[in-house]
């Protein structure tokens, strides 16, 4: 399905992912805590910790997180925050919708605008502090907004968004669980399901010999692969990396101490020939790099990168499903300013509709978590060639059984932050 005598070329979907990675490095580290009083404030200070009940009270414990998997958050609601009535009819617009770039198939787009007769308006920003700071100055008032669930804690405390009313949303009922009941917002108060991506071992099975699958700890063919082998690793955030490697180690991510951290940079700094990178499927696919720690969207796309003469087979992409990966996800949300918030929750319900989920996939290569979007119904769509599907897609294992990223807390944060700097000085 691509045509490699064009040679390698920087799609709309490459550029939304070396786009959102850029992003999600920005916003991730303890340098915007420190410069954001917002995020502060609403992390209950400097102290960090949660014990997961209702807004996620602090501890005094810096090992963890203010919120895992295993310790959800139920994010309180205000009476001067309240959800719109049920049963209103919707809004004439124009629908605002606040994304990142390349994120959003035009496709849904139109389709949206088709059924509510509305015109629907795409701003996008440019990191997640850009996007939180003009929504609290209302230099922007969009209806709909994605920050990622990392975030989600600190927007909702500050009243940045408001909570939705699920009688608007019956699609909510499609998403897999861990979506549409997710740790980050129990009860999905706030939050509807936008895509999840998983982090990953891609390679270049005609330039090394692996196999992850065959392997008693996945993680380990790293080091384990013959050294000078090229290989990337992923720099999106201080934390993915290192976040993998205490994996490796036997941690859930449910406490981490100073000593994890540190431990899990030093075994990453035995590592040699390792190039820090945001994606990976221009030097995997080129052979510049034989092995990477890469986001499974990468492999949507990677078919572009490959000479004439190398098969897509020759690419594979492994991920646990027994759950012992990373995975993160994104969300839509209800911004408090909203003029249109009807609207808002219908086009959260038409996201969920599984024309949008494969119209999203072919032209941003990332899955929305719907119980019913199969691998079958991508490939019989023709969004992408069978082999690209098969590595990008996440099953319901993957999804249900990785480990998120957690609200990290800001000591936390800063010990990952402290060994990136040294990893990649």
């Amino acid at each position: 399905m691509h045509d490699h005598d064009e040679g390698p070329r920087l799609s709309p979907l490459a550029m939304r992912m070396t786009r959102q990675a850029m992003l999600r490095k920005t916003a991730g580290g303890a340098a915007a805590l420190g410069a954001s009083s917002w995020l502060l404030a609403a992390c209950g200070g400097s102290s960090g910790g949660g014990s997961g009940g209702s807004g996620g009270s602090t501890s005094d414990d810096p090992s963890l997180p203010i919120g895992t998997k295993n310790r959800p958050i139920t994010l309180p609601i205000s009476s001067d925050n309240p959800a719109i009535a049920s049963g209103k009819s919707p809004e004439r617009g124009p629908f605002v919708i606040y994304d990142w770039d390349y994120y959003l198939s035009p496709a849904v787009v139109k389709s949206f605008e088709q059924k509510y007769n509305v015109k629907a308006q795409l701003t996008t920003f440019a990191s997640i502090d850009e996007a939180v700071n003009k929504i609290a100055s209302g230099a922007i008032t969009p209806d709909v907004w994605v920050p990622d669930a990392e975030h989600i804690y600190q927007v909702a405390q500050s009243k940045l968004i408001q909570p939705i009313n699920h009688s608007y949303i019956p699609n909510l009922d499609k998403a897999i669980t861990a979506a549409a009941n997710p740790w980050y917002d129990r009860g999905a108060r706030y939050t509807s399901p936008n895509f999840i991506n998983t982090f990953g071992i891609g390679w270049r099975n005609d330039l090394v010999n692996i196999n992850p699958a065959n392997e008693k700890n996945c993680w380990d063919v790293f080091w384990e692969t013959p050294g000078g082998t090229p290989m990337g690793m992923l720099n999106a955030a201080p934390y993915d990396a290192i976040s993998m490697t205490m994996i490796r180690n036997g941690s859930t991510l449910e406490h981490v101490s100073e000593d994890d951290v540190t431990k899990a940079a030093n075994d990453l700094s035995k590592l040699s020939n390792v190039k820090w990178q945001y994606t990976s499927f221009q030097p995997l696919g080129t052979g510049v790099e034989h092995l990477a720690f890469a986001f499974n969207g990468d492999f949507a796309v990677i078919g572009d990168y490959l000479s004439k003469s190398v098969p897509i087979s020759a690419v594979d992409y492994y991920f646990p499903a027994a759950g012992n990966g990373v995975i993160l996800n994104d969300c839509w949300t209800i911004p408090k300013s909203a003029k249109n918030p009807v609207l808002a929750h219908l086009w959260m319900n038409h996201f969920l509709e599984t024309e949008s989920a494969i119209a999203n996939f072919r032209d941003v290569g990332y899955q929305t978590m719907l119980t019913d979007l199969t691998v079958d119904k991508l490939v019989a769509a023709k969004v992408a060639d069978p082999h690209e599907i098969e590595m990008a897609f996440s099953p319901p294992a993957f999804q249900e059984n990785g480990i998120p990223v957690p609200f990290w807390n800001t000591q936390q944060l800063m010990w990952m932050e402290r060994e990136f700097a040294q990893l990649t000085s």
